[in-house]
């Protein structure tokens, strides 16, 4: 039976329904009018970066960004949003606040260029805090870490959990956490306000550099792991003719659980791309930090492959879990050709 029996339009049931939604203060008197706002450097404008950066602008932050290499789709994105581009040295030279938020493949070549980029601005006396929020292992996090700091800026290893900002009604928005491990940041020391800690749902995690950046990868291992076992169900049900029979039953005895791993595999078909590299971040933070031999994750990751480099789902985004899966498995078979 195919499973194009059972289309129908996926409706994303990743968290519950409030979960994330949190009423921001009114924009208009948020903060005390003789209170400079601190200049915030966000890297890049993906999906994540881009619900960052309208946050921010929603509150009357600068927002700036370099967009060196960047594709027109990104500038017209980042224009659009009001956002300013520099050359990196006067981007560090502004900023006091800077946001790494790039694939995590990209994440410690950001970090070497923001750095050179600091140190030739010839600015000793200026302060710029780090925040890496890419979702990395504890070891790559503190050589990040020492390569920031070497260059005489501040570091806070940071992750992000939940998907990007986005505005709803009545001072509404739909956050992700912001976790931060390193000294507490605290309203009044540089760059922070009780506005900017409340309007990035910040949550302290921990002292020591690795610990937002391990909570992020247990988190996401447990999510995206299921992901990839769910994915490969799917597909080899597919293949048996069984995918509408299995999805009958795993609704029927899993009723609670069923929508939440079908939006992991409608989620994939977009994300997949950066998941390659962060499954390979959960299987060093598994064996570096946990004990654990290698080899699982290795595995996870090229079940993410198989779906970001043999398939058209990035670019198509289908809206039915059974055309997802027919796409999967269509790919399979061009993967083994």
């Amino acid at each position: 039976m195919s499973s194009t029996n059972i289309r129908r339009k996926h409706v994303d049931r990743t968290f519950a329904p409030d979960i994330g939604i949190r009423t921001l203060p009114p924009v208009e008197g948020s903060m005390p009018s003789n209170s400079p706002k601190p200049t915030i450097a966000v890297m890049s404008f993906g999906e994540m970066g881009t619900g960052i950066a309208t946050l921010l602008k929603k509150y009357s932050y600068q927002v700036v960004t370099n967009l060196d290499g960047r594709s027109a789709k990104t500038k017209a994105r980042v224009e659009a949003l009001g956002v300013k581009c520099l050359p990196l040295t006067e981007l560090v030279a502004e900023a006091s606040l800077f946001l790494s938020v790039v694939p995590p493949a990209e994440a410690h070549e950001l970090a070497e260029t923001i750095a050179r980029a600091f140190q030739e601005s010839k600015l000793p006396s200026r302060e710029l805090t780090y925040l890496d929020l890419n979702a990395m292992s504890p070891d790559l996090s503190r050589r990040i870490g020492q390569t920031i700091t070497s260059a005489g800026m501040s570091f806070l290893d940071g992750a992000l959990l939940g998907f990007p900002p986005r505005e709803l009604e009545n001072n509404a928005w739909f956050q992700p956490a912001m976790l931060l491990a390193g000294p507490k940041p605290t309203a009044g020391s540089s760059p922070w306000s009780e506005e900017l800690l409340g309007i990035l749902n910040i949550r302290h995690v921990g002292h020591d550099f690795g610990a937002a950046s391990g909570l992020k990868t247990c988190f996401s291992a447990i999510y995206k792991g299921q992901s990839a076992v769910a994915i490969q169900a799917y597909t080899t049900a597919e293949s048996l003719g069984v995918l509408p029979a299995l999805r009958e039953h795993m609704t029927e005895y899993f009723p609670t659980s069923t929508p939440i791993i079908e939006s992991s595999i409608f989620n994939a078909q977009r994300k997949a791309y950066r998941w390659i590299k962060e499954m390979d971040e959960i299987e060093d933070t598994f064996a570096k930090e946990g004990g654990w031999d290698r080899d699982l994750f290795h595995g996870v990751s090229k079940v993410f492959g198989v779906v970001a480099e043999k398939t058209e789902l990035r670019k198509e985004n289908k809206e039915d879990v059974g055309d997802i899966t027919a796409e999967i498995c269509a790919g399979l078979r061009r993967k083994s050709i």
